[in-house]
């Protein structure tokens, strides 16, 4: 996967992270995954088509996505992860996924995003038929958040 596709969301995970989810984020070791790879406690996936297609899914601890939900709903305190929380944890994974598909645009990679779909279980695994995900590990205070990233260019 080329660099160019790649830094829109981490810069859009960077900044989303820090507007709504009041915490600074660092960027551990990128590596390579075969589909499928084992998710989190939470887990949201995006799709997106167009001029590019796969999906970019989130992964993070239950105690982590309080802790995000909590942020972005100014403060609310999230006891359990209610629809509540889990729809402000798909609304930040939609935000990144839309911010780095609108800069895409901007270099005339025209894409959409699914809806987000959010599933939960520490067994949980996710496929990119035919595609390796890129691994992004980001450390902030609320928690470790890894974005799986699998996406090739469309076959006019």
């Amino acid at each position: 996967m080329k660099a160019d596709l790649i830094n829109p969301f981490l810069a859009a995970a960077f900044d989303i992270l820090k507007r709504m989810g009041k915490t600074d984020a660092t960027r551990g070791q990128l590596r390579l995954a075969s589909s499928p790879v084992c998710g989190d406690e939470v887990n949201v996936a995006v799709g997106v088509t167009g001029d590019l297609l796969g999906q970019v899914v989130f992964c993070m601890t239950e105690e982590t996505a309080k802790k995000l939900a909590s942020n972005m709903l100014i403060g609310l305190p999230i006891v359990a992860l209610d629809e509540l929380a889990k729809s402000a944890i798909s609304e930040f994974s939609n935000m990144v996924t839309g911010n780095a598909v609108g800069e895409l645009g901007s270099r005339d990679l025209i894409c959409s995003v699914t809806p987000p779909t959010l599933f939960m279980g520490k067994d949980v695994t996710v496929s990119a038929i035919d595609l390796d995900f890129l691994v992004i590990p980001l450390q902030t205070k609320l928690g470790d958040i890894t974005i799986y990233i699998a996406l090739r260019e469309a076959i006019s």
